[in-house]
């Protein structure tokens, strides 16, 4: 393979559906990438893109996406599955297994090969607005027990894993897909505690996903993402890491220039550069700088050295005929059913029944209500629900908040404060519901008569909690985070 497709191969764009185009795709396939990263679809569009584009290609693409919470979270047809933070509040490290098993079943069965989890990020700032739920605990242990779990569930099925956010992405307080965070610990503190997770899952990663966030003790001028001190002293040197390092998104607010980026990313020791805007660009300036001797081909060799090893992972599975009825199966429905009640937690345990008339809020406000499933069940269990708050015996507060790329906010803003307080000075008994963010208890367990966390809004989630309500569900969950009571 000469110099030009190898290179090409150190880039990863992405395609969405219903905006991308497969024959831009195709040309890009032609240039030499190495391989995509897939948002959205349905599975036959998924499976139509991921054959069309394998059979085009001189060399094996590797497919990839952000299946955190199953294939369903992206995938129209397929199953979507819950938090880390909901399976973690299970206490039972074999619920991640099966979470990653029936992710990694149904990725294999699209084509899809390298899941972009488990997220080892520890979730100790609690106004982290892009990690939160997607963080296993605040407890470094159990991120290292659950994501040893998760990861061991992908390699049932061959399917390659990428521990993220490298070194650190738990306490931030602003999102890196809008800009950059800053993070203020000195080295024995990273040491001690962020690193500690991805020490602990590096013998068992396929590879590492490197954070667009400046920690000021190891370098001052640049992103992790585009650090040498960083990727190539302390991981690859220090930490003796071999394996693939791969960037975040490119595109991500976090870091300017993204051609730029891409190539300094490389240069500090990536391998895989994902999700530019612009892949030509960054291909050309890729290429210059190896006119410059600036890039080298040892460097470029090793990497696809390392690219290679992904592939053997992967090419026993990579082109067979696969049984499409293992996606979005009843019996996956069944797990998500059956967990419902262990990761679901009390935040604060309702001490006696609760009264028939519910006046029901939720905090987001939004036209139609997120908590349909939940409303739904509450009146088939015998609830009414009231229009007008004087009429009601309870009122039961709902918050939806989560993690969202580009949102830049999480749990609650200043006017949903206000308008939570503003219940709470009713008098009347409260329940508060967080289909979401644990984290939207803060500072107020002790002016509520009751509060649940669901860590997830799926459907299953909705209908457990409402029955735990009536008292007729035990729910056995515990907050693997702590609250600011």
């Amino acid at each position: 393979m000469d110099i030009s497709r190898k290179i090409a191969r150190l880039i990863y764009p992405q395609f969405r559906f219903g905006e991308s185009d497969i024959n831009d795709a195709l040309k890009l396939v032609k240039l030499g990438v190495g391989g995509f990263c897939l948002y959205g679809g349905s599975v036959d569009e998924v499976l139509e893109l991921t054959r069309t584009l394998r059979s085009y290609s001189d060399h094996p693409l590797l497919f990839a996406a952000d299946y955190e919470n199953g294939v369903g979270q992206w995938v129209s047809g397929a199953t979507k599955l819950v938090s880390n933070m909901a399976i973690a509040a299970s206490g039972d490290v074999e619920l991640a297994r099966r979470k990653a098993e029936i992710t990694a079943i149904e990725s294999d069965a699209l084509g899809v090969d390298w899941v972009f989890a488990p997220v080892a990020d520890i979730a100790n700032n609690h106004i982290n607005p892009i990690v939160n739920l997607r963080a296993f605990s605040d407890d470094i242990d159990t991120v290292i027990k659950f994501s040893k779990s998760y990861i061991s569930g992908l390699n049932s099925f061959n399917i390659l894993n990428s521990v993220k956010h490298f070194p650190g992405h738990g306490d931030t307080s602003v999102d890196s897909h809008m800009m950059l965070p800053e993070i203020e610990k000195d080295e024995n503190e990273l040491e001690n505690f962020e690193l500690m997770p991805f020490k602990a899952l590096s013998e068992l990663s396929d590879s590492f996903m490197i954070a667009h966030l400046k920690i000021l003790s190891l370098d001052k001028t640049n992103p992790a993402s585009l650090s040498k001190r960083i990727i190539t002293d302390i991981l690859r040197n220090r930490m003796k890491y071999n394996k693939t390092v791969i960037t975040d998104a490119l595109m991500m607010k976090a870091i300017s220039n993204e051609t730029e980026s891409g190539v300094r990313a490389f240069l500090a020791g990536a391998d895989i550069l994902l999700y530019p805007t612009d892949p030509y660009k960054l291909y050309y300036a890729l290429m210059e700088n190896y006119s410059r001797g600036i890039i080298t081909d040892a460097m470029v060799d090793l990497s696809i050295k390392r690219q290679d090893q992904l592939v053997r992972k992967r090419n026993l599975s990579m082109h067979n005929t696969k049984d499409l009825s293992v996606i979005g199966s009843s019996d996956y429905k069944k797990f998500v059913e059956e967990i419902s009640s262990l990761c679901i937690s009390w935040v604060k345990k309702i001490p006696t029944p609760v009264d028939k008339k519910i006046f029901y809020f939720e905090t987001l406000g939004e036209e139609k209500p997120k908590g349909e499933f939940f409303i739904d069940e509450l009146k088939n269990l015998g609830f009414e629900i009231k229009n007008d708050i004087s009429d009601c015996d309870v009122i039961i507060i709902s918050s939806f908040s989560k993690p969202k790329a580009f949102s830049g906010a999480i749990n609650l803003g200043s006017k949903e404060k206000e308008e939570v307080d503003k219940i709470i000075k009713t008098g009347k008994k409260i329940i508060f519901i967080s289909f979401g963010s644990p984290f939207v208890f803060d500072g107020y367990v002790k002016n509520i008569d009751g509060g649940i966390c669901c860590f997830s809004d799926i459907k299953e989630f909705q209908i457990t909690a409402a029955r735990a309500i009536k008292g007729i569900t035990d729910i056995s969950g515990k907050l693997p985070v702590k609250i600011n009571e």
